[in-house]
């Protein structure tokens, strides 16, 4: 008959708890992600509708007007990036045993921590995920706004 010690049963609880906190990080850092996906694909609707409705005769100001929700997804889609990478480094942190698995989903971050992990606002703002998505599109509303303004459509 095995008898455990007092060592072992802590050490199984510690790694159980360890675990069960790596995996709260883990879906908030899921439902993150999944929002940027949510965010991209409202501002892909926005600018076929916005394209859409170019060519009627709706003022270029309309269409102008039309594009701040975009600048508006751009800056929550940056935002959540930010977050997620703050999350990340939490993740790692548990994982590595740097802090203990008290199950707290504070996510600050020392400013090197967050400079070493590329999750300032500039950095996320340069992020390939969010600059090749929006910069196309706030290309096409320029575009269409100074084709608009010009009176071509």
């Amino acid at each position: 008959m095995k008898v455990e010690t007092d060592v072992e049963v802590t050490e199984t609880v510690c790694h159980e708890d360890k675990i069960a906190h790596l995996q709260m990080i883990q879906g908030v850092i899921d439902r993150m992600s999944t929002s940027a996906a949510i965010y991209k694909g409202f501002a892909a609707t926005i600018v076929t509708g916005i394209a859409a409705i170019s060519f009627t005769e709706v003022s270029a100001w309309i269409l102008l007007i039309a594009f701040f929700p975009v600048g508006c997804f751009l800056v929550m889609d940056t935002y959540y990036l930010k977050l997620e990478k703050q999350y990340r480094i939490l993740y790692e942190k548990v994982r590595n045993e740097k802090i203990a698995p008290d199950f707290s989903l504070d996510s600050r971050c020392s400013k090197a921590e967050l400079y070493d992990a590329n999750a300032t606002w500039l950095k996320c703002l340069q992020s390939p995920s969010i600059w090749m998505f929006y910069a196309p599109i706030i290309i096409i509303g320029v575009i269409i706004a100074s084709l608009k303004f010009a009176g071509v459509i």
